[in-house]
């Protein structure tokens, strides 16, 4: 029975990280029909977002504290964002409605942002160090639950959280409603869906 809840409590934090994935990949082809083939590789740039943020605190202000962590984070999602900002604008603004050609272009997209991440980083993984309160856990009788996978499926559950409440109450998700549903009627209402696609496109 333990070896049961560990493994479930295991699979259910590697499953959350599935979800997230696939909360993006629910935007961009659900919403915008967009086939982003380099959507994997946009979270392994959040990856190394976060080991570079990392060190550069390391550097400005000392060996690792456990704040690092928690601070290069948010600097992850905020440069990854960015970074599908200049992707729409570049490159998705002229696929849309062609599923295919826009399926083979981010295809190209992801070969070579693989290429970048060993010429820059080596064939080798990196890691990012977590915090010491989350290396630690909570032992019940044979069960472990682990800070860090708690602190994983926390995190998801917020991102989830915050993307319910960005469709469903404000204004931007109505005009990205609206704008997926019927772009020519959003449009003579006045939603400006060049904008709305870009930031759609990077939420996701």
């Amino acid at each position: 029975m333990a070896d049961l809840i560990n493994t479930l409590f295991n699979g259910l934090s590697l499953g959350s990280i599935y979800l997230l994935v696939a909360l993006g990949l629910s935007i961009t082809f659900g919403l915008m029909g967009v086939i982003n083939m380099a959507h994997g590789e946009f979270v392994m740039i959040g990856a190394y977002m976060t080991f570079i943020m990392q060190q550069i605190f390391i550097s400005a202000f000392g060996k690792s504290g456990n704040l690092y962590y928690i601070v290069a984070i948010p600097f992850a999602f905020v440069l990854t964002f960015l970074l599908g900002c200049i992707m729409e604008k570049t490159l998705i603004t002229r696929l849309y409605g062609r599923k295919m050609d826009s399926l083979l272009a981010t295809w190209g997209i992801s070969l070579i942002l693989q290429q970048a991440a060993r010429s820059i980083f080596g064939s080798q993984g990196v890691n990012v160090n977590a915090p010491d309160f989350l290396k630690s856990g909570i032992k019940l009788g044979d069960c472990t639950f682990s800070y860090n996978r708690m602190f994983i499926i926390a995190m998801v559950i917020v991102c989830l959280a915050l993307i319910w409440l960005l469709m469903n109450r404000t204004s931007f998700g109505a005009q990205m409603r609206a704008t997926m549903q019927n772009r020519s009627m959003a449009q003579c209402m006045g939603i400006n869906s060049k904008k709305v696609d870009c930031l759609t496109f990077a939420i996701g």
